[in-house]
């Protein structure tokens, strides 16, 4: 046996040699592939996580579109959203609304899903009251809300500027665990706060058309 390895030794650490090359072969290759296929997987889910919130950017800018009611007052021109031209226009964009943030909001960060869920809060609470107004009647209600849109669009643009100037770079989702909606107190607190029902009244006469066009 030793005079055959003595003889062989050459053959045999050549043939260990390329056996150990081949193995190392295999396993780069193999970490390589890993590694690529880690890679796609990560890149498809930043890809839904900056689609997600894109579209969040998108609603809210739409929220902040305004259009003028044709007079002014206190030298300023008369605005309302534009999501509120009518009852048709109003619903259309609440579906879509809906239907982007439930597609995004697995991808959300925790902060964002928060806000979001306030802002449909706020619109269930507003479609609700529009439920019996005339059509015609939802740019002057709009005149009286305008604030509440323009900040709760801001809000949702915040959450979701922070997600790409502070978040993106993290190789981690947000936790589904993650309870995603304020405390029930901030909720009602915050919501009873905007002109919506901060400011009913004015809201009332607007749906009604009693005074509102000289307010």
């Amino acid at each position: 046996m030793e005079e055959f390895l003595s003889q062989n030794a050459s053959a045999i650490f050549g043939l260990a040699g390329a056996f150990l090359g081949g193995l190392l072969s295999f396993i780069a290759s193999w970490m390589i592939k890993n590694r690529e296929y880690s890679l796609r997987i990560w890149q498809m889910l930043l890809d839904r996580r900056i689609k997600a919130h894109e579209n969040l950017i998108s609603l809210a800018m739409e929220m902040r579109v305004m259009v003028s009611l044709g007079r002014e007052e206190n030298g300023e021109v008369v605005r309302a959203p534009q999501v509120l031209i009518s009852r048709e226009e109003f619903e259309a964009w609440f579906t879509r609304f809906s239907q982007l943030t439930q597609e995004g909001s697995t991808w959300l960060t925790t902060e964002a899903k928060r806000e979001v869920n306030f802002v449909q809060d706020y619109l269930v609470t507003l479609h609700t009251n529009l439920a019996s107004v005339p059509s015609e009647r939802f740019l002057p209600i709009g005149k009286v809300i305008r604030q509440d849109f323009i900040e709760l669009s801001s809000a949702l643009e915040k959450t979701a500027y922070d997600y790409f100037e502070n978040q993106i770079r993290k190789r981690k989702l947000s936790r589904l665990g993650d309870w995603h909606k304020y405390p029930r107190e901030h909720t009602e607190s915050r919501l009873a706060h905007t002109d919506l029902l901060s400011n009913w009244d004015s809201v009332q006469e607007a749906a009604s058309g009693d005074g509102s066009e000289q307010r």
